[in-house]
C-alpha cells in the first residue's frame, strides 16, 4: 500500500475508535472516499475488537473470565477484603475496611499478582516512594505488609471520585475551573518532584477528582526516584510500563527521564482538559506507528483543535494565545526546552487567569515590548518622571533664558537616548532568539553602549541616566557591569560639579557599594569610602542622608574583617536616620546593624534588629517590595542560629515567596533566596527537600546567568555540591566543587570567596581519601583569609578548623586533631543549651577521644550532646547533629564491650542516617559496619554478615573512598572471616 494510502487509513482508524460502534457506519460513510479505503479501516476495526492472544493473562484460556484472587471478606493483615476494583499490569485493587476494631475505615488494597512475581522489586519500589510523600494531592499511603499467601500488598487512603476525564466530562465545568483543578494536579506532582520522585505516568485515568472538586494523584507505580537519592536496584527500573499518549518523547526512546518527563505528561493532561481530545491519537495503532506519531509528528495547537470541533468543551477563542502556548511549552520535544519546573508551569496558568504575561508567549514583538516596559516599569517610570520633571522645569523658569535652553537641551537629549535605545531594541525583534533576551539584560547593554557617546550636550542628564544605568544593573546583580557605569559616574560628577561636591560623595559611595558586590580589591574599596567620608568632613556635614549612607557603606565593608566597626557603623546610621520621618534608609541601616550584631554574636538583637526593619520598609514601600525578601532571608538565618528553627524555616519560605512575586523565577534575588532555603532546610534535617532546591537553584543560575558567570553560579555549584557529599554522594559533589573552585580561581581569585570554595572542596576531598589535596586547599584558603584580614579562629563555625580536624582523624594523626580542639571556636555569647559551635566543638571532641581509645569520655560526650537535644524539642530539626551524636556514643559503647547497650544507639543512628543520606551514603555503610561489629559481639552472626554484605555493596559503589570508610570495613570482614574458621 503507497505511504499517502496508509496514513489516510491510519487517520480514519484513529478517528474512529474514539466514536461509539453504532455511530461508525455512519461517519465512514462520509469519511471513505471509496469502498476499498472503508473495507482497509474496517478491518482493522474489527481486528481490534475481537480479543487476541495478548488479551489474557498467560496459561489463560480466551474467553475465561478475570477472577479475583481473593475472596470477599479474607483477612489480609488489618484488613478485610471486599469487591475487585481493578486490575493492572502488576497488582490487583480490592476495597478494603479496617478489620482490626478501633475504629472503622474504608481503603483500598493493592496486591501483586500471582503471574507479575517479576515485579515485585518494582512493587516493593511504588511503596517505598509512597511511604515518603505526604501531601493532601497524593492518596495516602496507610499501610503494607505480606499476605498469607506471601505476596507483598500496599493500603491506599481510600479516594471516592471519578477521573479527571470522566469527571469534566460529567460536571461540564468551565475553563477558570479547568484550571483549577489543574493547578491542583501541578500541586501535587511539584510536591513529588521537590521529594525526587518523578511521576511517570501521569493521565487522567491516574488522577481522582471527588465530589468537592478536590484532585488526588494516584499509582505511583512506576515512579522513579532522582538520581540524588536512588538505590542501585532502582536505576533497573526506568524503563516501565507508561502509557504511549501521555509519554514524552525521552520515554520512548529509553532516554533519561526527568522532572520534564512529568512537564510533558501534564501538557497532554492539560491539552485534554481544553479540547477533550489527545493532541496526538495513537490508540489502537501498532507500536511502531506509535513511535513515529509521537516523535515525527508536532501537536496541533489546542485552539485549532477546539475550532475544528464544535463539540469542544472550551471555545477556540479562550485557548488561542496564552494557552496556545502554554501547552506548546510542554509539549516541546526536548527537555530542556519546556517548563524547567511544575512550579514555573503553574505560575503561567495563574498569570494567565490574573490577565498578566506568561513566560511561555515569547518572540511576539509587542507582547515581549509589553512585557519589557511592565518589567522594568519602575525604571522607565523614574525614567519618565525625569523627562517630566525636566519638562515642568523648563515650563516654570522660560523667563530665565539661559536656564530656560539649558533644560531644553537637557530634557530633549533624555526623550532622545531613550527614543533611541527603544528603537534599537525593537529593530532587534525580527530575531526571535534576540527578542527572548531582551526582557532584561539586552536592554541594559544596549543602554549602557550608547550612553558612552550619547548626551555630550546634557551632562547632567547624562549623569542622572548613568546612574539609572548603573542602579538596573546592580538590580540584576550584574556587578561588573555596574562598577564600570559607576566609575564613569564619578568622573562626571567630578567635572561637573567640583571634588568637594555632596554629588561626587554620593557617586563615590555608589560606585563602592557596587563593589562590594563584585568582591574586589577591598583596599581600593576603603579608599573610595575615605574620600567620600573627607568630602563631607570638609563641609561638616555629620547628618545628611549621604553622611547616613556612608555610614551604611563602611559597616558593609568592615562586616567580614573588623564586625566591631561594622556594627558601631551601622548604629550611628540607625540614629542618624531615626531622627527623620521613616524611609527606606532607615529600613536598610536597621538591616544592616543586624547583620553587624550577628557577626558579632548578638543574634537576638540581630533578629530584633530585621525585624523592626521589615516592619519599617512594610509601612513605607508596602509589600511585598524589593527589600522584603533579603530581609526575611536574613532573619530566617539568625532565626536558625538562635534555635528558633521553625520560625527560621517560615521566614526563608516567606522570602522565597516575596522574592519570585516581586521579581519572578529568572532572578538572582529568587536564585539567592532559593539557596539560602535549600541550605536551611537540609541542614535541619530535611535533606531531599533541601537538596532538590539546591539543585533547581543551580540550574537556575547557570540558565539566567551562564557558566561564566563569576559569583552566583559558583556559589551555586558549591552549596549544591556540598549538600551532594554531605548526602553521600562524594564524587557528584566533587564533580560540582572542582567547576566552582575553577570559576571562583579564573574570575575571583585570592577572596575569601575562593577561600570558601577551597575549605567546602577539601571537606569532599577528604571522603574520597584525597588527603594531600584536602590539606593544600586548607593551606590556601587560610593565607587568602589572612591577606584579607580576617582574623584566624574567630569566625562563628571556624570551617577552617574542623575540616582540618576531619583530615586529621581520617589519617590518624591524633596529636594533631586534638591540638586543633583548642582552635575550634565555641561562641560565649551563644547560651543556648543547644549551641551550634557548642555541638561542633562537643562532637569533634568525642570523636578525637573515641580515636584516642578515651571511650568512657567519648561517650559522655556524645551523650550530653543528644540529652541537650533531646530537652531542647528539637530533635526533629536537628536530626544532622542528634544521628551524629548517637553513632558515637553507640561506638564508644561498644569500644568498652558494652554491646547490649551500645546497640539501641548504633540502630538508631542507622535508621536515620538511612532516612536523611543517599541509599549509596558511605555515612550508612559506616553505620551498617558499627552495627556489624556489635551483632558479632552479641554473638549475632547473621545480621553481622548481612550488614557487612550491604556495607560491602555501598563501597563497590564509590571508585574512591577515604581510608577512614575502607579500615573498618577490611577489619570487620576479618573478623567475620576469623568466626567462620
Amino acid at each position: 500500500m503507497h505511504q499517502d494510502r496508509w496514513s489516510r487509513v491510519e487517520e480514519l482508524f484513529a478517528r474512529a475508535l474514539d466514536i461509539a460502534t453504532d455511530q461508525r457506519n455512519a461517519f465512514l460513510a462520509a469519511a471513505c472516499d471509496d469502498a476499498g479505503l472503508r473495507a482497509e479501516v474496517e478491518a482493522l476495526l474489527r481486528a481490534h475488537d475481537s480479543p487476541g492472544p495478548l488479551d489474557f493473562a498467560p496459561r489463560m484460556a480466551a474467553g475465561a473470565a478475570v477472577h479475583p484472587s481473593l475472596a470477599d471478606g479474607t483477612r489480609v493483615g488489618g484488613w478485610r477484603i471486599g469487591n475487585l476494583i481493578g486490575r493492572g499490569g502488576m497488582g490487583e485493587v480490592y476495597a478494603a475496611t479496617r478489620a482490626d476494631g478501633g475504629f472503622e475505615q474504608r481503603a483500598a488494597l493493592k496486591l501483586l499478582r500471582f503471574e507479575a512475581a517479576g515485579e515485585l522489586q518494582r512493587f516493593h519500589s511504588e511503596r517505598s516512594i509512597l511511604a515518603q510523600l505526604e501531601h493532601p494531592g497524593i492518596a495516602r499511603l496507610l499501610d503494607g505488609g505480606v499476605a498469607p499467601d506471601g505476596r507483598p500488598y500496599t493500603v491506599m487512603e481510600h479516594v471516592a471520585g471519578q477521573s479527571l476525564a470522566d469527571y469534566c466530562r460529567a460536571r461540564r465545568p468551565s475553563l477558570r475551573e479547568r484550571l483549577a483543578l489543574f493547578t491542583q494536579v501541578c500541586a501535587a506532582v511539584a510536591y513529588a518532584h521537590r521529594n525526587l520522585v518523578v511521576h511517570r505516568d501521569l493521565k487522567p485515568a491516574n488522577i481522582l477528582v471527588d465530589a468537592g472538586g478536590n484532585v488526588k494523584l494516584l499509582d505511583f507505580g512506576i515512579a522513579k526516584l532522582l538520581d540524588a537519592s536512588a538505590t542501585n536496584a532502582d536505576a533497573d527500573l526506568t524503563v516501565a510500563p507508561f502509557t504511549p499518549d501521555y509519554a514524552a518523547p525521552e520515554q520512548l526512546v529509553g532516554e533519561a527521564v526527568t522532572t520534564a518527563t512529568d512537564v510533558y505528561a501534564l501538557g497532554v493532561v492539560l491539552f485534554e482538559l481544553l479540547t477533550d481530545t489527545l493532541p496526538l491519537r495513537t490508540r489502537g495503532l501498532p507500536s511502531t506507528q506509535v513511535l513515529k506519531v509521537l516523535l515525527d509528528r508536532t501537536a496541533p495547537a489546542p485552539s485549532q483543535v477546539a475550532r475544528d470541533n464544535p463539540a469542544s468543551p472550551v471555545p477556540a477563542a479562550q485557548i488561542a494565545g496564552d494557552l496556545d502556548a502554554i501547552v506548546a511549552k510542554c509539549l516541546r520535544k526536548e527537555p530542556a526546552h519546556r517548563y524547567e519546573t511544575v512550579v514555573g508551569l503553574a505560575r503561567d496558568i495563574d498569570r494567565h487567569l490574573r490577565n498578566e504575561p506568561v513566560a511561555a508567549r515569547e518572540g511576539a514583538r509587542l507582547y515581549v515590548a509589553g512585557r519589557l516596559l511592565h518589567r522594568f516599569r519602575w525604571a522607565v517610570a523614574a525614567t519618565a518622571a525625569l523627562v517630566l520633571a525636566l519638562g515642568a522645569g523648563l515650563a516654570g523658569t522660560l523667563w530665565q533664558a539661559r536656564r530656560a535652553e539649558t533644560q531644553a537641551r537637557t530634557s530633549a537629549a533624555v526623550q532622545t537616548f531613550i527614543g533611541d535605545l527603544f528603537r534599537a531594541n525593537t529593530s532587534r525583534q525580527d530575531d526571535p532568539v534576540k527578542a527572548r533576551m531582551t526582557t532584561a539584560r539586552e536592554l541594559l547593554d544596549l543602554g549602557a553602549k550608547k550612553i558612552e557617546t550619547s548626551m555630550g550636550d546634557a551632562p547632567a542628564a547624562k549623569l542622572g541616566v548613568l546612574k539609572l544605568l548603573g542602579q538596573l544593573y546592580d538590580d540584576l546583580a550584574l556587578d561588573d557591569e555596574s562598577v564600570r557605569l559607576r566609575r564613569q559616574a564619578v568622573d562626571l560628577a567630578r567635572s561637573l560639579h567640583g571634588d568637594d561636591s555632596p554629588d561626587v560623595a554620593g557617586a563615590l559611595l555608589e560606585l563602592a557599594g557596587s563593589m562590594h558586590y563584585t568582591k574586589s580589591d577591598t583596599g581600593e574599596r576603603e579608599k573610595l569610602l575615605a574620600q567620600a567620608s573627607a568630602i563631607l568632613d570638609r563641609a561638616g556635614d555629620h547628618s545628611s542622608v549621604v553622611r547616613g549612607l556612608l555610614l551604611q557603606k563602611l559597616s558593609e565593608h568592615y562586616y567580614g574583617s573588623d564586625p566591631g566597626k561594622a556594627l558601631a557603623s551601622a548604629q550611628e546610621a540607625v540614629r542618624l536616620f531615626e531622627a527623620r520621618p521613616p524611609s527606606a534608609n532607615l529600613a536598610e541601616s536597621l538591616f544592616v546593624r543586624g547583620l553587624g550584631e550577628h557577626a558579632v554574636g548578638q543574634d537576638h538583637e540581630a533578629i530584633a534588629s530585621l525585624s523592626r526593619a521589615i516592619e519599617v520598609s512594610r509601612s513605607v514601600d508596602g509589600s511585598p517590595n524589593p527589600s522584603l525578601p533579603r530581609y526575611y532571608a536574613y532573619l530566617g538565618q539568625y532565626q536558625y542560629r538562635s534555635q528558633d528553627i521553625a520560625a527560621a524555616e517560615a521566614s526563608t519560605r516567606l522570602a522565597l515567596q516575596m522574592a519570585v512575586a516581586v521579581n519572578g523565577d529568572n532572578h538572582v534575588d529568587t536564585l539567592e533566596t532559593e539557596l539560602r532555603l535549600g541550605r536551611l532546610l537540609f541542614d535541619s534535617g530535611k535533606t531531599q527537600e533541601g537538596l532538590a532546591l539546591l539543585l533547581s537553584a543551580k540550574n537556575r543560575a547557570l540558565a539566567i546567568r551562564g557558566a561564566e558567570d563569576p559569583d552566583h553560579v559558583p556559589l551555586a555549584l558549591m552549596e549544591h555540591g556540598s549538600a551532594l557529599v554531605r548526602f553521600g554522594l562524594p564524587e557528584a559533589g566533587m564533580t560540582d566543587l572542582a567547576a566552582a573552585l575553577a570559576n571562583r580561581r579564573a574570575h575571583r581569585a585570592a577572596t575569601t570567596y575562593l577561600a570558601t570554595v577551597l575549605e567546602t572542596n577539601a571537606a569532599g576531598a577528604i571522603e574520597l581519601g584525597r588527603y594531600d589535596e584536602a590539606a593544600a586547599s586548607l593551606d590556601e584558603a587560610s593565607r587568602i583569609k589572612t591577606a584579607n584580614g580576617v582574623k584566624p579562629r574567630t569566625t562563628r563555625t571556624n570551617y577552617n578548623v574542623l575540616v582540618r580536624l576531619r583530615l586529621a582523624l581520617a589519617q590518624g594523626q591524633l596529636e594533631t586533631a586534638r591540638s586543633l580542639l583548642d582552635d575550634v571556636f565555641v561562641d560565649p555569647a551563644e547560651k543556648s543549651a543547644v549551641s551550634f559551635t557548642a555541638m561542633d566543638h562537643d562532637l569533634a571532641a568525642a570523636e578525637v577521644e573515641l580515636a584516642a581509645g578515651g571511650n568512657a569520655a567519648a561517650a559522655a560526650l556524645a551523650r550530653g550532646v543528644r540529652e541537650r537535644i533531646e530537652r531542647s524539642g528539637l530533635a526533629e530539626w536537628l536530626g544532622l547533629y542528634l544521628l551524629r551524636s548517637e553513632f558515637i556514643e553507640g561506638a564508644a559503647l561498644l569500644a568498652q564491650d558494652q554491646a547490649a547497650s551500645a546497640a539501641p544507639h548504633l540502630q538508631s543512628a542507622l535508621a536515620a542516617r538511612e532516612k536523611l543520606f543517599a541509599p549509596a551514603s558511605p555515612k550508612i555503610a559506616e553505620a551498617e559496619i558499627a552495627l556489624a561489629r556489635c551483632d558479632l559481639a552479641l554473638g549475632d552472626v547473621a545480621p553481622a554478615q548481612a550488614l557487612a554484605a550491604a556495607a560491602a555493596a555501598i563501597h563497590a559503589s564509590h571508585k574512591d573512598l577515604g581510608e577512614q570508610y575502607r579500615a573498618p570495613l577490611r577489619d570487620l570482614q576479618m573478623a567475620l572471616a576469623q568466626r567462620r574458621g
